[in-house]
């Protein structure tokens, strides 16, 4: 397969998780016999008219930084209304569950009318896709009825949606008794910042999370990772960034394979540290490094039909 793929550092920490992405998508392509091409772009406050061509010309756009200067101007330029953060939930806040979970908020990014009935039909397609409930907080004030009324008519287009009304306070509440079961919960812009909040304190894995938005013809992908001290810029945690990747290959470049294998590395990795640390051992080799590594032996064993896709 041969993709434009368009990396936006955004910031010193943002240069460094756009490397992490260019070490993974090198060893992916070789392994499994892909043509990417990894264009180097730049994000500022005021977004060139390149920028925004070099975007709309790309299968796939990877934001260094979820934080810099110029991420909410790049959303509103590429009309991107709805962005979803991917949370990894601790076993011991999921109830029944037996193992850690995903929790997804999706924060709409204005309140304006078209922009609110694009990111509900964004909203409802992802919980289709994902086979998960809806939750919505509704704004306060006059919004409050375009808003619920944006959520009757998407409702109506997508019955299969189970979909339920839950206050702020509620909300927050709900995250903290049984962050597992919520599937995706949608806010206005003012709740979506208290509410991501709440859930990233609650994170067991603050270097697994990272955000998204979609639409049929592009997608942005951006790691979430707290800014590192100082001088330990390059130091920064490769997971995010890795799911991030594996969340384009799926679903912008609809390579599964490649997606589930990296997921798979990501998750021997984490097992593996979590084990050498247990043991009192350390591991002198990157978490990228072994990541890649795991790479390039599913593209070797697969290439010799020993894993079938």
């Amino acid at each position: 397969m041969r993709a434009r793929i368009l990396l936006l550092p955004g910031s010193a920490q943002g240069e460094a998780q756009c490397a992490c992405a260019e070490q993974l998508l090198t060893d992916i392509s070789a392994a499994f016999d892909h043509s990417f091409s990894l264009i180097r772009g730049k994000l500022g406050p005021d977004i060139s008219e390149k920028t925004i061509e070099e975007c709309e010309s790309s299968q796939g756009i990877l934001l260094g930084d979820a934080d810099c200067a110029g991420a909410a101007a790049l959303y509103d330029a590429l009309d991107m209304p709805l962005r979803i953060r991917s949370l990894c939930v601790p076993e011991a806040l999921c109830a029944r569950h037996e193992s850690p979970v995903r929790l997804w908020l999706g924060r709409v990014l204005s309140l304006d009318d078209g922009t609110l009935r694009a990111a509900m039909s964004g909203a409802f397609h992802f919980a289709r896709e994902e086979d998960a409930r809806l939750l919505h907080v509704a704004p306060a004030g006059a919004i409050r009825a375009d808003w619920t009324a944006a959520v009757r008519a998407q409702g109506a287009a997508t019955p299969v949606i189970s979909v339920d009304a839950i206050d702020a306070p509620d909300a927050v509440s709900a995250l903290i008794r049984n962050p597992g079961r919520l599937g995706l919960m949608l806010c206005p812009p003012y709740a979506g910042s208290i509410l991501e909040a709440a859930a990233t304190a609650l994170c067991a894995h603050p270097e697994m999370i990272f955000d998204f938005a979609e639409d049929e013809s592009i997608g942005i992908y951006t790691p979430h990772v707290p800014a590192p001290e100082e001088g330990a810029a390059d130091q920064a945690p490769p997971f995010a960034m890795a799911l991030a990747v594996s969340r384009m290959l799926r679903v912008s470049l609809r390579l599964s394979r490649e997606a589930a294998c990296l997921d798979a590395a990501i998750q021997n990795v984490l097992a593996n540290s979590y084990l050498m640390r247990r043991g009192g051992q350390e591991n002198e080799r990157s978490s990228l490094d072994l990541i890649c590594e795991q790479i390039a032996v599913a593209g070797e064993l697969m290439g010799k039909g020993g894993i079938k896709p």
